[in-house]
């Protein structure tokens, strides 16, 4: 499961980022994963449950939004969202894509308290 390799980088750039700020505590944590990213939303809770554990995330809730993916067509230049893995433009059938979303993964908010 890669999602453990995902919480353990997460966790030193979350760190980093309290220090940066001075802050006390983080109390939320939002990520965005697009859901072509190979990202399972499941394993990535049970990751950051394990994980977090003595880290300066431990106790902080965990928010997970799932990106769908979304395209733009390069021949009618429409955009849409992809659904059923269906890599085909709607309106032109073209298949000539561009990804605009689906395969972040980024970490949107952190919640945090100050010190």
């Amino acid at each position: 499961m890669h999602e453990f390799s995902i919480i353990q980088n997460l966790i030193p750039q979350i760190e980093e980022f309290l220090l940066k700020g001075n802050y006390k505590k983080v109390n939320k944590i939002l990520l965005e994963v697009g859901v072509m990213s190979g990202v399972i939303q499941d394993a990535l809770e049970f990751a950051y449950d394990i994980c977090s554990k003595g880290s300066a995330i431990e106790g902080a809730a965990l928010s997970i939004r799932m990106v769908p993916v979304s395209a733009s067509c390069e021949k009618c230049f429409i955009k849409f969202e992809v659904h059923d893995y269906s890599f085909v433009c709607p309106q032109c059938n073209g298949a000539d894509l561009k990804f605009l979303s689906g395969s972040e993964l980024t970490i949107k908010e952190i919640e945090v308290e100050e010190a």
